[in-house]
């Protein structure tokens, strides 16, 4: 059987710049007034004094006597135009729970009028678990269809008993940039390389006519990787998929997809399954891969094994999640350089609510970290960068958890696109919104749907040069490589075979080839060249023989020198590296 190597892939010519011009008017409400273009709707309104963001007012929302009850901002062309991106940004300060609420969550709601009468409503973001005491921004990003009459941007909260104070809006245009790619390439340069100047001395009598240096690069900074199935890994009817990735794809880092979730590890109380993850973990440290942690916990409810569920009692959940993360570590302590602590915590929020501890994920954190300290801790969610509906909540859960000094120390987007029509404009801005918050970003489930490999490849170009030139992403995982990677094959071909598409040809050529130095020459000074950052082995040789092999991390410029001394017949190589 054939397995297509394919699973990742975008189209997109432009990268964005944001446009200065604030398109709202009296989007800070200093008027002292809604203005022309802001209007409630089912509720009360007063400007505040007392709490304000930023300026010397605000807007206070009561009396809402629907869940749409609220704030909202019309506007029209000539000021908004039709297939033109915009960025709507605003700042809320909820002023009271609902009864039997430890949190609410606020969406930002966008309703577009086309020219034939017709109206669609959408999501611009989510934000939940919203508490009263502090600002919380909002907003998101929306590319504007053809015939726009009207759009309108409102709050909505589903508790019609919350009263809020909103400030500081603003809406503006995402300005695509022709030269992207270009900016991109010199940012690959700033961001991914450094100089390294190799000066050679000799003494008198030396001839280096017969002297040649290798330079290898053994291992990127900027962490290239791959998910794995660790069922599929261990099997020895599949040894073709393991030889394939170590020999071929070479990557550096490794996920197992399914097989340390709980629900994976422990579908009944009384059965551990771990041979597999086990065995797994294993292998790729030994063929040098660093491993990341999928995941400790899943906020999402259909993903807890059902015997989580099934507990009701708050105290008796916390000691489920205290074991849990007692067995997890124990059974991998020192073996994992990434956990993602607490999956998807944005989209549901199983833990909170069976606890009754609104910062239970950052105790998970705390947790965690002591139990297994040097292991890196992550958030890890989506509707991201593939959708911009969860971008700012989840840089503001970020920011959170860096204000309360809570071990965070990377923000998984996981960028599942949905097609090859992505939209790169949008996909800058969704990076530089989470990047706000501070940690390193890791795009950890890349996936990208579409069957033409030719169009896939050049997507897969443009994205993966977009990632790689980005300064606070870290590094990229593929989710699946190829299909079977996901789940078992249908047939059971006693000879599998792994064939490479367009796609993952280009994949291989820019993280292998592209984004590696590797080179070799004369022996002579080389000043001023870029090398990409990472794990370098460079080898002095006279006749193809190995005289010196000098083994170095390269992440800052530095200085190689190399003297040789002794006789041209008998040879010695002295080292100093700065």
């Amino acid at each position: 059987m054939t397995f297509i190597l394919s699973s990742l892939l975008l189209v997109g010519t432009c990268v964005l710049e944001v446009a200065g011009t604030n398109l709202l008017g009296n989007g800070d409400f200093e008027a002292g007034t809604l203005g022309t273009y802001w209007r409630k709707s089912g509720c009360s309104w007063a400007i505040s004094t007392s709490e304000k963001r930023g300026g010397a007012q605000s807007v206070h929302i009561t009396g809402r006597s629907n869940n749409w009850g609220g704030l909202g901002y019309f506007i029209q062309p000539p000021d908004v135009t039709s297939g033109k991106l915009y960025a709507f940004v605003g700042h809320i300060k909820l002023e009271n729970l609902a009864a039997g609420h430890l949190y609410h969550e606020v969406m930002v709601k966008l309703r577009i009028e086309k020219l034939d009468g017709s109206k669609t409503y959408s999501n611009l973001s989510i934000h939940p678990r919203l508490r009263p005491g502090s600002w919380e921004e909002v907003g998101g990003d929306v590319k504007l269809p053809s015939n726009v009459k009207e759009v309108k941007i409102y709050i909505q909260i589903e508790e019609k008993e919350v009263s809020y104070f909103f400030d500081d809006a603003s809406l503006v245009e995402l300005v695509p940039d022709p030269d992207w790619r270009s900016k991109a390439e010199s940012n690959i340069d700033l961001n991914r390389k450094v100089t390294l100047d190799i000066l050679v001395k000799k003494v008198r009598g030396i001839k280096l006519k017969d002297f040649t240096i290798e330079v290898e690069q053994k291992r990127s900074e900027f962490g290239h990787g791959t998910a794995l199935q660790a069922k599929l890994w261990t099997n020895s009817s599949y040894s073709v998929f393991k030889d394939f990735v170590y020999d071929t794809v070479k990557p550096e880092w490794g996920v197992l997809i399914n097989a340390l979730k709980w629900k994976g590890m422990r579908w009944s109380e009384s059965t551990l399954r771990f041979d597999d993850a086990d065995a797994t973990i294993s292998d790729l440290l030994d063929h040098g891969l660093s491993v990341r942690g999928h995941n400790v916990f899943w906020s999402v409810e259909k993903w807890v094994p059902d015997w989580v569920r099934s507990v009701t009692d708050p105290a008796e959940m916390v000691t489920k999640i205290d074991d849990r993360i007692s067995e997890a570590i124990n059974l991998t302590k020192g073996r994992l350089a990434h956990w993602d602590v607490n999956n998807e915590n944005l989209h549901d929020d199983f833990f909170e609510r069976t606890t009754g501890n609104i910062n239970i994920t950052m105790d998970m954190f705390r947790d965690v970290h002591t139990a297994e300290p040097n292991t890196q801790l992550f958030l890890n969610d989506f509707g991201v960068v593939n959708q911009g509906r969860y971008t700012t909540a989840l840089k503001n859960q970020a920011r959170s958890f860096v204000d309360a000094q809570v071990p965070i120390h990377g923000i998984g987007v996981q960028s599942h696109l949905g097609s090859t029509d992505v939209d790169m404009t949008q996909l800058k801005y969704r990076l530089d919104k989470v990047a706000e918050a501070g940690p390193p970003i890791w795009v950890t489930e890349l996936s990208i749907a579409g069957s033409n490999f030719t169009a896939k490849a050049q997507a897969l170009e443009d994205v993966m040069t977009m990632y790689f030139s980005h300064k606070k992403v870290a590094g990229v995982i593929l989710w699946g490589f190829w299909g079977a990677s996901l789940k078992w094959p249908a047939s059971t071909d006693a000879t599998p075979t792994v064939a490479v598409n367009k796609a993952g040809q280009k994949y291989m050529d820019l993280v292998n080839t592209a984004w590696r130095t590797n080179w070799s020459a004369k022996l002579k000074n080389y000043k001023n060249q870029r090398y990409f950052k990472g794990d370098y082995s460079i080898k002095v040789k006279k006749n193809n023989v190995t005289l010196k092999t000098i083994n170095f991390n390269l992440v800052k410029n530095r200085k190689l020198k190399l003297k040789v001394k002794g006789t041209t017949a008998s040879p010695k190589i002295s080292v100093n590296l700065k």
